[in-house]
């Protein structure tokens, strides 16, 4: 029988030269395709995201001078930052279980919140200390890095190649059945 988890490790050894292969089996030596599916999404969003960060950057400059490139520069690398970390969680715990992802990426995401609102929080409290930020530049950037990081992201997600393996069907046995 055909398991999934044969099927990929045959398409790995397929597309992979460092890969030995039997009858039965193809052993694959490598990283598994999860970790290669979450590496995909991180290079993904990335480009959507730093080419995000670059058209901010520009606007803003034009727009505003100094001012606007370093308030879309921060913008632009806090978001990197914080969407850049997670994704290298995901990838770094592709191959755990469900509740073992589940709970490094909670984790991981309460962390980085943290950190960002600490980040907000004395940015707030001394933000006359800081006259050099345009806030609308940073809001805008902020937006636009996020919505380039996830568009791209969603493009490379409906590129993976992901099966769906059914069962074959067996319906229940009753007693009417039986005679």
């Amino acid at each position: 029988m055909t398991t999934p988890h044969r099927q990929a490790s045959a398409a790995a050894a397929e597309r992979s030269p460092n890969v030995s292969t039997s009858d039965s089996e193809a052993i694959v030596s490598g990283p598994s395709i999860h970790v290669v599916r979450a590496r995909k999404l991180l290079v993904g969003g990335l480009v959507g995201g730093v080419a995000a960060a670059l058209l901010s950057l520009v606007l803003f400059t034009v727009l505003d001078g100094t001012r606007g490139l370093a308030s879309a520069g921060l913008a632009a690398a806090m978001v990197l930052f914080f969407y850049g970390v997670g994704q290298l969680v995901m990838v770094a715990f592709a191959d755990a279980g469900a509740r073992t992802l589940l709970a490094v990426s909670m984790a991981s995401y309460t962390a980085r919140v943290v950190v960002l609102g600490l980040v907000l929080l004395v940015y707030n409290k001394n933000s006359d200390a800081f006259p050099a930020l345009w806030p609308m530049a940073i809001f805008l950037t902020t937006v636009a890095v996020v919505v380039g990081w996830i568009v791209a992201e969603v493009w490379v997600f409906n590129r993976l190649r992901i099966g769906a393996y059914d069962t074959e069907y067996v319906s229940p046995s009753t007693d009417e059945d039986q005679q």
